[in-house]
Order: structure tokens, then sequence, then C-alpha cells
């Protein structure tokens, strides 16, 4: 079969997984709210497709993640596009780090990517309208976000690995990723 196939394969599932985490994130954990936060499934997503399959992978999902983030969020339009993008290029530099097997190195990537996303959001829509509580911010949403999202992230580590393993083992090795 042709590459455009294979590619199409797999954008067709990444954009897949990409809504369900969204619809997930919108709709199941705000209901399973804890210490007034939810945990960032988009982030989840961006940091395992970079640092899984590499920058060009991580920026794509990130991209696309954070354009869906954006039309239903979003006070500035691509703001989050562009977080998402940057969080999946910093992730897919660690790619040659990575090892399906141990789970310590991914969830330490999720939780400074979450950090990260933390600290972009802050300086993006608070300090602009001169909300300077940068300790609490940190305290009480950046850190308990981020332990959420660690805890999702235990969850679903196997099936998102499975996954990538799946769409790797049908398609040619010429084709394992975008770049």
């Amino acid at each position: 079969m042709s590459k455009f196939f294979y590619y199409f394969k797999r954008i067709m599932a990444i954009l897949a997984v990409i809504v369900v985490a969204f619809l997930l994130q919108t709709s199941v954990f705000n209901h399973l709210e804890l210490a007034s936060v939810v945990p960032n499934l988009l982030v989840l997503l961006t940091a395992f497709a970079g640092f899984m399959n590499g920058r060009m992978e991580g920026m794509f999902v990130g991209f696309t993640a954070g354009f869906i983030a954006d039309l239903y969020f979003s006070e500035w339009f691509g703001m989050f596009a562009l977080i998402y993008l940057v969080i999946g290029f910093l992730n897919g530099s660690f790619r040659t780090a990575f090892f399906g097997d141990d789970i310590k190195l991914p969830l330490l990537y999720v939780a400074v990517s979450d950090l990260v996303y933390g600290i972009i959001i802050y300086l993006c829509l608070y300090m602009p309208r001169e909300q300077y509580e940068f300790v609490y911010y940190f305290f009480n949403v950046m850190m308990p976000e981020a332990v959420y999202t660690l805890l999702i992230t235990l969850i679903f580590y196997l099936p998102l690995i499975r996954l990538n393993q799946w769409i790797h083992k049908t398609e040619p090795r010429s084709t394992r990723s975008f770049g």
C-alpha cells in the first residue's frame, strides 16, 4: 500500500484520540473535579506523542489539540495551539530517552509539561490583568492539576503505549513517523 494510506490511517487515529481526550476532559472529568481542578488530557497526549514518536508528531498533536482547545476556550485564538505545539516539540526532543517499559521518565515529562503549561497560562492570561499572585496560583491550581494529571497518566499510560505499538505494527518502517 502507499505511504499516503499509512499516514492517513495514523492521522485519523491521532485525531480520534485527541477528540476523545478533549470530550473526556470537558465532560466526564469536569464532574470528577478534585481540589477545583481537572486533569489536562491534552497536555498528556501531546507529551506522549512527542516523547514516543518525535518532534514532528508531538508538534502535530500539540497544534491539533491546541486548535480544538482554542475553538472551545480561548480568548486569544491560537494561544493554546502555540502552547501545545511548544510542549510537543520539547517532549519530542527527548524521544531517544523514552523506553516503553519504564514509566518514571514519562511521568516526569508529563508533570513538567503540565507545569510549563500552567506557567505559560499564568504569564499570558493572569499577568496582563495585573493578577500577580503566582505563588497562590502555583500551589492552588498548577500543582493540584499536575498531580491529578499524573494520576490519570497512570491509568492511560498502558492503553496509549498499546495504541502506539498497534499503529507502528501495521505500517512499514519507512512511514513510522512524520519527520
